[in-house]
């Protein structure tokens, strides 16, 4: 977690102009400890957000420290997200692998059935007694 004197002096910009956006943060993005107020590494990637957009607003551009720490931000979020696709992309074969083996399981299970013309009549064909008729 970063204080907001931190995250200024990182970007360059008073401190003023981060505590007032870190104002608008829902609370679970910071946390006062003390008189200090610190923000959550999720918190700082809002307000990075914030804070790149009223800049932009301003002078019509990013500045450099901005640019560099939201590639920074979207290139761990890229890793995370090829890091998912990876893992369900196990589960996937995984659970085809499963299919596959249960369906061979159920095709060797049909194989082993008997054929209809050798089991007994039905119930109803005892009970009324009639005869099978062929083609």
């Amino acid at each position: 977690m970063k204080t907001i004197k931190q995250i200024a002096d990182e970007l360059g910009i008073p401190k003023h102009k981060v505590k007032y956006q870190a104002d608008k943060l829902p609370k679970n993005y910071v946390e006062k400890i003390g008189e200090i107020l610190q923000v959550t590494p999720e918190g700082e990637a809002v307000l990075l957000d914030l804070l790149a957009e009223k800049t932009a607003e301003k002078t019509g551009e990013f500045s450099d420290e901005i640019l560099r720490r939201l590639v920074v931000m979207l290139e761990q979020e890229l890793e995370a997200k090829n890091r998912q696709i990876t893992d369900l992309s196990a589960a996937l074969a995984a659970a085809l692998q499963t299919a596959a083996a249960a369906q061979a399981l159920h095709a060797g299970t049909m194989k082993n059935l008997p054929d209809a013309e050798n089991t007994k009549p039905g119930f109803f064909a005892r009970l009324f007694r009639r005869e099978r008729r062929d083609g």
